[in-house]
This record gives structure tokens, C-alpha cells and sequence, in this order.
């Protein structure tokens, strides 16, 4: 009958269900969640998720940064300057050049910057007024034209211009701004995938966590009951050596089991503790408001056969590991970098133009209004060629760019066969674990038996306690090993969804 107890207490550990008292033996409130309630609080504050997700905010803003090649440069320019010349000969004249002051005022604005496909622009207007006093009283042939020999000169200036390069080879279909943005663009994916992972592993940390506690709780159950039946075992035997029918030495194996048992206990307590807390920890962003909660199990872990077809695992993981994702995008940027290199070899061919006008009159809006029609135009166009002789530096950028891009081929290789080679091993370890729930299982069928048989010879005077103390230890064991075996199996089921890419897809999750 006492085996029977046992067996029930076990069950009971490991089908755990809501409105139990909990079972690690602590005063605190209990709290029940499912498993699925744990992996939603552990997605909205786990603090790895959290950093996950910054890391992947930065990847978009260095990707718009990278955007920002392309943004037009509008600039206004403006000031005012004075020369005070003095006079000076010049070889080329008879005479003196006569001194002056000049005093000018100008300002413009331009708009300036890139387009994607190799062109750069300026687009500019400048206007200004010039006011000049040129003294000719060294000259008495021409200062007699001014009053008091000092001419006084003023006008207004301006010009437009409209300027263009266009690179025909390198720079045209790829250039430094096109690759960063490329990359930029590749990093934001890599991010994305990097978080992808990063809710893999926590739900699949959730999972196992949460399997554990299943565990750790029917651990402790069967050792509290075990120390019932010690105690029950004591007692029996006190009495049955104070009638003189057992030794007394069968009194001291009692004790002793009954002392190991509060060990074993106070172990499994204590363990129990670490993983609730460790399982807290992935939960919450606030360790402190659950410090003096209980957490507790309410899902029920059942002995279910694995439905599992290896190649359909292959495929899955083929298609769906972000870390596969990962090391493709890290070929494609690989890829860019031979893209851009190759450009680079080629020489600089660049179309230029330039069209323009320019105004020069006394009156202001006469000024501007020639200047914006073009009235007086200059323009000019052309090509630019430009190499270096040996152009040793691009190319060995881009044979190193190449040799870059086969070694991130070959880690592709490398992390796919080691997803085979761990879906295969998980395949193969659900398998196995659930073959040792069904052995597991059975042996506790044949402990709770041979105790029970036990119990009976005893009772008859026919075995003795020293047996019946091992068979008891027996049982304990095998029933710890059965509440172990099938948190094992779902262990392994939770890691070969994550190692296929399918644990997100099984809990209905979707990372945007």
C-alpha cells in the first residue's frame, strides 16, 4: 500500500495541475503559468531580447544614414570685403598703375550632391556690388577728368551655373556610397535574423526551464513522500524491536535511511531553488518583484510517441535556421565587395559639363534678371580620362575581395553541415529518451512491485528491513528516473524544433 502512496505522489509531480499547494516546500504564493504564458512574459521582458532589439534599431539607422550620400547640399554664401591697392608700376605700361579702394558685397546660394547612378550636380547663383574709388591725381593727364582726381565707380554683378559629371566606368554602376548602402542594407537583414535567433533561443530556454521545474518539483515530491514512508519505516521498526522481533541493529538502518532521505531532500529543495530562479531571471525585467514568488507548472507533460521524419527535419532546418540566413546574407556582402572591386579596375571616365551665365550693369534687378536668363551663356563640356599605370592597389582589393568572399562560402558549408549533423543527433536523442520513458516506466512498474512483495515477506517474518530499506531506495530511484526521463524527452523535442528552425512556427510566433 505504501508503494502504491509512492506511485501516486510521483504522477501527481509530474502531471502537475493548478490548485496543488507547491511543491518546493516554501511559505511563499504560488504562482501557476503554462508554458506558453511563460515563453509571451519571457518575449516582452526578457533583457537579452531587449538589447536584441537595440542592436537591431542600429542596423536600420546606419542603413538610413548610408541614404544620406544621396541627400542635396543646399549652401548660402555671403560677405563683404574691402582692398585698399596702392599705386604701382607695371612693365607693360608707360605710366603708373593708379591706386584704388574697392569695396565689394556679395552673396549666392548652390544646391549640390549625388544621384545613385554616378552623376554629381552643383546648381548655384551668386549676386553681388562692387563700388570702387581709384585716385588719378598721380596721373595729371587723366585726373583733370574727375573731380578732384578721384574717379568713383560702382555696379552690380551676378551668375548662374548649372554643373554636371557623370562617371561612365568606375563609379558608374557600383561606387563607395552604392556598396556601403548595399551593406548597410545586408546588416539590417543579418539583424533581423540575429533577433529571429535570439527569440529561438529563449523560447527554447523557456522550454527547457520549464521542464526542469516539472522535474525539480517531482523530485521533491518523491522525497518527501520517501521520508513519510522512512518515517512510517522507523516507526515500525521501533516497535517491532521493543517486542523483540527485529534486532536491534535494523533500528539504526532505519535511522540512517530516514537521515539520508532529509539530505536527499534538502538537495533537491535546494536545486530546485537555482532553477526557479534562473528560470525567473528569463522571464522579467524586475528580478525583485518576483523574488518572493512561487512559480509553478501547470502544463501536463504526457508520454507521447514522436511523430518525427528526418529529411522533412533536413529541410526544415535548411529553410528556416537564421543562423543559415546569417551566413548566406554574409556571401552576398561578400559579393558587393567583389562587385565594387571589380568596378574599381576599370578606368575613370567621366562626361563633365558646365552651362552658365553671366551680368554685369549698373542696376541691380537688371543685373539678375540677365543673370537668370542667360542673356550673356558660357558654357563647356567635355571628357575627363584618368588610370593609374600599374592600378596595383584595385586589384589586389579585389582578389582580396574574392578569396574574401570564398571563405564565407565555405563557413556557409561549414554551418550547414553542422545543422545536419545536430538535427540528426536530436532526431535520434528523442528517440532514444523516449524509449527510456517507456524502460523508465516499467522499472518503476517492477520496483512498486517488489517492494510491495517485500513489505508482505517481511510482515511475515520471512526478509528483513536491510531488503526492504533497498527495495524502498530502489523505487525512489526509479521513479526519480522516470519524472527525469520524460522532462528529458521534451527537452529533446524543444531542441530539435530549435535545431530544424520549426519552435517558432509549433508555439505560433512570427518575428516581424
Amino acid at each position: 500500500m505504501r508503494a502504491a502512496m509512492l506511485l501516486a505522489v510521483v504522477l501527481g509531480g509530474v502531471v502537475s495541475a493548478p490548485g496543488q499547494s507547491g511543491e518546493a516546500g516554501s511559505n511563499a504564493p504560488v504562482r501557476w503559468l503554462t508554458l506558453q504564458q511563460c515563453i509571451e512574459m519571457a518575449l516582452n521582458h526578457n533583457l537579452d531580447l531587449q538589447i536584441q532589439h537595440v542592436s537591431t534599431d542600429i542596423a536600420q539607422y546606419d542603413l538610413s544614414g548610408a541614404y544620406g550620400a544621396y541627400d542635396p547640399v543646399l549652401s548660402f554664401q555671403g560677405g563683404s570685403g574691402f582692398v585698399s591697392q596702392p599705386g604701382d608700376f607695371s612693365p607693360h605700361k608707360f605710366n603708373l598703375n593708379e591706386p584704388y579702394e574697392l569695396q565689394t558685397e556679395k552673396g549666392g546660394a548652390s544646391l549640390g550632391g549625388q544621384l545613385p547612378f554616378g552623376l554629381s550636380y552643383d546648381v548655384g547663383a551668386r549676386a553681388g556690388y562692387k563700388e570702387a574709388r581709384t585716385d588719378f591725381r598721380l596721373d595729371p593727364a587723366h585726373a583733370s577728368d574727375f573731380p578732384g582726381g578721384i574717379r568713383d565707380t560702382n555696379n552690380y554683378f551676378a551668375d548662374t551655373r548649372i554643373a554636371l559629371r557623370q562617371h561612365l566606368l568606375k563609379d558608374f554602376w557600383i561606387d563607395s556610397d552604392r556598396a556601403t548602402l548595399l551593406i548597410r542594407g545586408k546588416d539590417l537583414q543579418i539583424a533581423h535574423q540575429a533577433l529571429r535567433l535570439g527569440v529561438m533561443k529563449t523560447v527554447l530556454a523557456v522550454e527547457t526551464g520549464y521542464y526542469d521545474l516539472i522535474a525539480g518539483r517531482g523530485r521533491i515530491a518523491v522525497q518527501r513522500k520517501a521520508l513519510e514512508l522512512r518515517r512510517q519505516f522507523l516507526e515500525e521498526t521501533r516497535r517491532r524491536v521493543a517486542v523483540g522481533d527485529l534486532p536491534p541493529l535494523d533500528l539504526d538502518q532505519a535511522q540512517t535511511q530516514l537521515q539520508n532521505t532529509l539530505t536527499a531532500l534538502a538537495a533537491a529543495k535546494e536545486r530546485y531553488a537555482a532553477q526557479e530562479n534562473a528560470f525567473k531571471a528569463m522571464l522579467t525585467d524586475n528580478f525583485m518583484a518576483w523574488v518572493d514568488t512561487e512559480l509553478a507548472p501547470a502544463d501536463t507533460l504526457l508520454p507521447i510517441p514522436p511523430s518525427i521524419d528526418r529529411s522533412e527535419s533536413f529541410d526544415s532546418a535548411m529553410k528556416n535556421r537564421p543562423d543559415l540566413a546569417e551566413a548566406r546574407l554574409a556571401v552576398e556582402k561578400r559579393a558587393v565587395a567583389v562587385r565594387f572591386g571589380f568596378n574599381q579596375l576599370f578606368p575613370a571616365l567621366d562626361l563633365v559639363g558646365r552651362y552658365g551665365s553671366l551680368a554685369d550693369e549698373p542696376d541691380f534687378s537688371s543685373t539678375v534678371n540677365n543673370a537668370l536668363n542667360f542673356r550673356d551663356p558660357e558654357y563647356y563640356y567635355g571628357v575627363v580620362m584618368s588610370f593609374p599605370l600599374s592600378n596595383l592597389k584595385a586589384r589586389s582589393s579585389y582578389h582580396a575581395s574574392l578569396a574574401d568572399r570564398r571563405i564565407a562560402e565555405l563557413q556557409l558549408r561549414k554551418a550547414r553541415q553542422a545543422v545536419l549533423v545536430q538535427v540528426a543527433d536530436w532526431v535520434n536523442r528523442v528517440h532514444s529518451r523516449f524509449t527510456q520513458v517507456d524502460s523508465t516506466r516499467k522499472a518503476s512498474g517492477y520496483a512498486e512491485a517488489a517492494l510491495a512483495a517485500e513489505e508482505k515477506k517481511l510482515a511475515n517474518g520471512l526478509s528483513t528491513s536491510f531488503v526492504v530499506l533497498q527495495l524502498q531506495q530502489t523505487l525512489i530511484e526509479a521513479r526519480t528516473a522516470q519524472i527525469q526521463a520524460l522532462a528529458d524527452y521534451y527537452k529533446a523535442l524543444a531542441q530539435l524544433a530549435f535545431a530544424d528552425g520549426s519552435i517558432l512556427k509549433k508555439r505560433h510566433l512570427i518575428v516581424r
